[in-house]
């Protein structure tokens, strides 16, 4: 008896010694982990704090620009600081003396290259054919900025909003003396690319929305109706500025149980961006069972819908009669939304 009092003390006590074993090396493990999280955090906002300070209050020389071409850029879509105005030198000798005045550019969007992009997610906008109505002066900026569609040129000249951005002057123009501008973008998103020419006698700036419907090509432009309305379908429409979609499913006499339900998400990430369902449940006490008709349930997106080319759509119906036949349908396709 005592010693099997002894041999279960004795456990108690390796199990205790083991246990505080444990929690010092998770302790310090955990301590560990800490200052390096503290590191990797202070060395970003270290880096943070140079992006801002570069983006002076009173103007960014081009001198002095730490923006990169996007041409083999995947942009993560953050948020730039507020960049204010680009500004180049003056004029030299014997050089035009007008103001920049833009004429429209060329734009062509496609495909990223595989080389950058080998999951097929990205598009690719070239800007090119850029000109003036006048000559200017060769250290006139042009900057091209890119973001989506709350990308705003504001009085002042300062961009909000971007998430990137370059300069070329005609001094400094790409290799072999052209000005154009690329930048790799998210597909399915919508864009807005900002083109602003500056010299010190005045400034221009074009504004062009696009978006590239890489995972929706052959998805019907809405509004729209999708699928047949005299079996199963989902329109799409839009009531001043408001983008609402409805499913209907067209059923046959004496239903005694239905449920429809009906929602749209995010085709790249499935993020839900609207949902409605209705359900009906035949009591006898309320009659004869649902006769033929039409059910149907309707939804809005929620205005993060704005972002995406692309949105996905989806109804499913449960549906039973009172002969006890049980059936389930599916239907789901894609609209584009501009």
């Amino acid at each position: 008896m005592f010693k099997a009092k002894d041999l279960a003390n004795g456990s108690f006590y390796f199990i205790k010694y083991k246990s505080l074993e444990r929690v010092f090396y998770l302790t310090v493990f955990y301590f560990v982990l800490f200052l390096s999280l503290l590191f990797i955090n202070c060395a970003k906002e270290e880096k943070n704090s140079n992006k801002t300070n570069t983006l002076g209050l009173l103007g960014l020389a081009t001198g002095t620009q730490t923006s990169t071409n996007s041409d083999n850029d995947q942009s993560g879509g953050g948020l730039l600081p507020p960049i204010p105005p680009v500004v180049g030198p003056p004029a030299n000798p014997g050089q035009p003396l007008n103001a920049p005045i833009l004429n429209d550019p060329q734009t062509h969007v496609n495909n990223a290259p595989l080389a950058d992009d080998q999951f097929g997610i990205y598009g690719k906008i070239l800007i090119d054919n850029i000109s003036f109505q006048l000559p200017v002066h060769d250290q006139t900026t042009i900057t091209a900025y890119i973001g989506k569609r709350n990308l705003r040129l504001e009085p002042d000249g300062t961009v909000v909003n971007a998430t990137n951005f370059k300069t070329l002057t005609p001094a400094t123009p790409n290799p072999g003396g052209a000005i154009w501008f690329s930048f790799i973008h998210r597909s399915n998103q919508k864009q807005k690319l900002i083109l602003v020419a500056r010299n010190e006698f005045g400034s221009s700036a074009k504004e062009i929305n696009f978006s590239h419907n890489r995972d929706c090509l052959g998805a019907a432009l809405a509004p729209t109706t999708i699928g047949d309305c005299n079996g199963h379908c989902i329109e799409v429409t839009n009531v001043a500025g408001q983008w609402n979609f409805k499913a209907k499913y067209k059923h046959g006499n004496g239903i005694t149980f239905a449920n429809i339900s009906v929602e749209g998400f995010d085709h790249n990430t499935g993020g839900l961006l609207g949902f409605d369902a209705f359900e009906y449940l035949w009591e006898p006490a309320d009659g004869p069972p649902l006769p033929e008709g039409i059910i149907s349930v309707s939804s809005t997106f929620n205005p993060q819908v704005n972002e995406y080319t692309c949105v996905a759509l989806q109804s499913i119906v449960w549906i039973e009669d009172e002969n006890g036949n049980f059936n389930t349908f599916l239907f789901a396709n894609r609209a584009r939304l501009e």
